[in-house]
């Protein structure tokens, strides 16, 4: 008898009834859980780039684009996205500086209108067909629309991250097939040159959506051919982007990455020679279809089986990397849900603990972007297809404004598997910690005793003891609080994120306790901390998250990180 089986199938009934039945009043948490957390901020574990680090993609569905019935795109794809509209401007600034990933299983058909087209490639509209690649025909990019694209990327403080056809000049039938005819490049560098010519903020280029390897969308190429491909790509890049102008980073794979892929990452590394690849970037889909059952998608969100599965890739990556010092790692495209997402869970407060999760341990193993399948469109956009913000563009907006980039390992004392935290330097900030956490228990309050480790392996500063500061160096007067001195720092900002109505599935979320809305005249909301004394421990309701930001830590290891974001290569 499959034991395993069985006990999958009782977490799912167990958890049926979170998306449908409300959390426990607070009064009849019967359950506390005293759990102490110590961060190392003695030592930078991994740095990230600020400026690139929070990312998201815009796509290039259309309206037809449907799955399991629903048809959640609306005007969200990039050929219809209405781009006068005041509150995607607002969202998209507020986030700056911030990355967007125009991409997609799309990309790998449009045709670029600007310059001479092959007969064989003509720049028409997407039109609907079941029975072809992708289950769409044309797909065409007039540069009256790149023009005003860039107009609200320039005006917002965005970044583009873009990727090229790769099947420019080849099949584009809906037949299995590996591709093995050289990719034709012509159109991609007209569109190139006419996009660096108006000097718009491209920061990478990428080509190819999920075709390396196997292949994930009936089209494949071999590590080797696609290798081929790149280095004609890097020859484009170089000589578009001569001395005196910012030469955009080069990113690929963009594949579906599983562990049996990593060979072919590392014959396509080997394949291109060094210089070639400045980014190395997967796509991540754990969670499971869009169809499942809202209990089952869930159970897969707060199930820490798939966050660990997770880890060993991140992990992989980095040891491939090894061998390439000079490549970074990013996840290009993150939607957790594939197909559109999940309707009650994508687009919902619970989404926080996958995605909130994975910007925590993709920037604890060094990767330098994470972008979020969608920015908009789908179910899985941090806004719906109106603008308005769900939950998780708050808590990617908190993010923002708080994590730096400086990386710290917390360890949890006494293996409480319900928390999770991660804690950077604080942004703009080299006196500042920030710590993520997040409380997966259904029915246990977190109680969390803080502790910062750094200034000698025997003293650390807790909340039982905030004033005092030892340090392993002689303590200039200036420098350092004796026991006996009073803090101006003592106590912490706390934001406290909840869902409305207890409901996991709530599309509003709560910052400690008030709801996050756009205000009457169209503006975001501020996000404002709540005060708390230094010497009480951090209280986590259960199926919440908090960020806490210590003001006066003063970590000499953020000071040399340069947490305000210096510029990094990719």
């Amino acid at each position: 008898m499959d034991y395993s089986l069985i006990r999958l199938i009782f977490l799912s009934m167990l958890l049926s009834s979170v998306s449908t039945v409300r959390l426990k009043d607070e009064s009849k948490f019967v359950k506390e859980a005293h759990t102490r957390l110590v961060i190392d901020t003695s030592n930078i574990v991994a740095t990230v780039n600020v400026d690139k680090f929070m990312c998201a993609t815009l796509d290039w569905w259309p309206p037809s684009k449907c799955d399991y019935g629903p048809c959640p795109w609306g005007q969200a794809g990039i050929l219809d996205l209405d781009l006068e509209n005041p509150l995607l401007e607002k969202t998209l600034a507020e986030l700056a500086p911030f990355m967007v990933r125009v991409g997609g299983t799309l990309q790998d058909l449009v045709v670029y209108n600007v310059g001479d087209l092959l007969s064989s490639e003509p720049c028409v509209p997407f039109a609907f067909d079941p029975s072809s690649l992708f289950s769409y025909t044309g797909g065409c990019l007039h540069m009256e629309r790149w023009d005003a694209l860039n107009r609200l990327f320039m005006k917002t403080g965005t970044s583009v991250v873009f990727g090229l056809s790769a099947l420019y000049g080849r099949s584009k039938s809906s037949t299995r097939e590996q591709i093995v005819r050289p990719w034709n490049s012509r159109n991609a560098e007209n569109f190139m040159r006419y996009t660096r010519d108006r000097a718009y903020p491209v920061i990478a280029w990428e080509l190819g959506n999920e075709l390396m390897g196997k292949g994930q969308t009936g089209k494949s190429v071999s590590p080797e051919v696609y290798a081929l491909d790149v280095k004609k790509l890097r020859r484009i890049i170089d000589k578009l982007y001569r001395q005196g102008v910012p030469k955009p980073s080069l990113v690929a794979p963009d594949t579906l990455y599983k562990l049996q892929d990593t060979d072919n990452i590392v014959r396509f590394l080997n394949a291109s020679g060094k210089g070639v690849v400045d980014v190395v970037t997967r796509h991540i889909y754990t969670l499971g279809a869009g169809v499942a059952e809202t209990s089952v998608v869930i159970n897969n969100v707060l199930n820490d089986s798939n966050a660990k599965a997770e880890i060993v890739k991140y992990k992989t990556i980095q040891s491939v990397l090894k061998e390439h010092p000079m490549t970074s790692a990013w996840v290009g495209e993150a939607g957790g849900v594939y197909n559109n997402g999940h309707p009650e869970v994508s687009n919902a407060f619970i989404s926080a603990f996958w995605y909130l999760d994975q910007l925590g341990t993709a920037s604890r193993y060094n990767n330098q972007a994470f972008c979020r399948q969608t920015f908009v469109g789908g179910f899985y956009g941090i806004l719906d297809v109106n603008f308005n913000p769900n939950p998780d563009y708050y808590g990617a907006l908190l993010w923002q404004q708080l994590m730096g980039s400086g990386v710290f390992a917390v360890d949890i004392r006494g293996g409480n598997t319900d928390v999770r935290a991660y804690a950077h330097c604080q942004r703009n900030s080299q006196s500042g910690v920030t710590l993520l956490v997040l409380n997966y228990s259904n029915s246990t309050r977190q109680r969390l005793d803080l502790s910062l480790v750094g200034y000698s392996a025997d003293h650390n500063r807790s909340p039982s003891n905030f004033q005092a500061l030892i340090t392993s160096r002689k303590c200039e007067e200036d420098e350092c609080l004796t026991s006996n001195e009073a803090s101006s720092e003592d106590v912490r900002l706390e934001y406290h994120m909840s869902p409305a109505n207890n409901s996991l599935t709530s599309r509003t979320v709560l910052l400690n306790g008030q709801p996050l809305l756009v205000t009457p005249s169209g503006d975001i909301p501020t996000l404002s901390p709540v005060k708390v004394n230094m010497n009480s421990p951090i209280s986590l309701a259960p199926l919440t998250y908090a960020y806490v930001v210590i003001p006066g830590a003063n970590p000499p290891a953020c000071a040399a990180s340069k947490t305000s974001g210096g510029r990094m290569s990719s």
